[in-house]
């Protein structure tokens, strides 16, 4: 068959992330605010007679049943017991295990885009109920923005849109595993934090002033492991940047800065030292639904 589909599947950083405690699932409860920016993968969907294929160019991304897109494919012939199948092509512009939700991305877009090429009907509960087994970051991406995250992340509330032009991505080169992360912080002592006020609650009122003040509760734990990821930061704010924040469990940070001349000087910089940048700027929630498909 020839029926294909194009679709952008952008990247986020999390303007700030408070970890309340650990559940009794598992999990532990969130406080997350979750942005779109615009770098993207490119993702091309083509139905296929029965079997569902994932390739990719980046050889770091797996492309069997464990791929989320592939798991994603998966559970929406499952849900809906139509017996189409796909060939999931995908184009990687975004770092891997790095912070910014690049397999939730795929998975959410994957979904959205088999709904409309399968042609099956779905309630949009539904899908979101797919997404939140796929992954927790997976259902902020059916709906892009700005969003306040809370559950394991994946119960998420459209809020008022953040602006900022002038981000800096930069990546020092390796992957941090996200469960890692959660686990070393389980070994932490956080009794106040069920008590306290999320951070998190505090800046979605406010989240135009959020880029100067948001916090991260996972860098504590990941810096320790991983000191590059503090000079990152130190060298962001040394480069002009008026805030520098891990993004996710990292170890990717982001720089917020003020023109593009500083961010562009920045990104050269870091380059010259070797790490991967990428100037972006803020994706609001129209933009991202209008851009998806295309």
């Amino acid at each position: 068959m020839d029926s294909a589909i194009q679709i952008r599947s952008y990247a986020k950083i999390n303007w700030a992330l408070d970890v309340l405690f650990k559940r009794a699932d598992g999990y532990h409860e969130l406080r997350t605010i979750l942005q779109t920016v615009s770098l993207f993968d490119r993702l091309r969907i083509t139905e296929t007679s029965g079997a569902i294929e994932t390739v990719c160019n980046d050889p770091r991304v797996p492309c069997d049943e464990t791929n989320l897109s592939h798991k994603a494919a998966a559970v929406l012939r499952e849900a809906t017991g139509t017996s189409r199948g796909a060939r999931i092509e995908i184009e990687k512009n975004i770092p891997v295990a790095a912070g910014l939700g690049g397999g939730s991305s795929n998975a959410a877009v994957t979904l959205l885009a088999l709904v409309k090429l399968w042609e099956v009907e779905l309630e949009e509960r539904d899908i979101i109920r797919l997404a939140a087994r796929l992954g927790s970051d997976v259902p902020f991406f059916l709906i892009g923005g700005t969003a306040l995250g809370t559950g394991r992340g994946e119960q998420v509330s459209p809020i008022e849109q953040a602006r900022s032009d002038h981000l800096l991505l930069v990546n020092p080169g390796f992957a941090v595993s996200t469960r890692d992360a959660y686990e070393n912080l389980s070994r932490l002592t956080r009794s106040e934090a069920s008590s306290r006020i999320p951070f998190t609650l505090r800046a979605a009122r406010g989240i135009r002033e959020l880029p100067l003040e948001a916090s991260n509760d996972l860098e504590e734990v990941v810096l320790g492991v991983h000191p590059e990821i503090a000079e990152v930061k130190r060298r962001l704010v040394s480069l002009g940047a008026r805030h520098a924040l891990m993004s996710g469990s990292g170890a990717t940070v982001f720089g917020v800065f003020d023109n593009p001349q500083l961010t562009e000087q920045a990104a050269s910089e870091m380059r010259v030292l070797g790490y991967w940048t990428e100037p972006v700027r803020t994706i609001d929630r129209s933009e991202y639904q209008s851009t998806m498909f295309g």
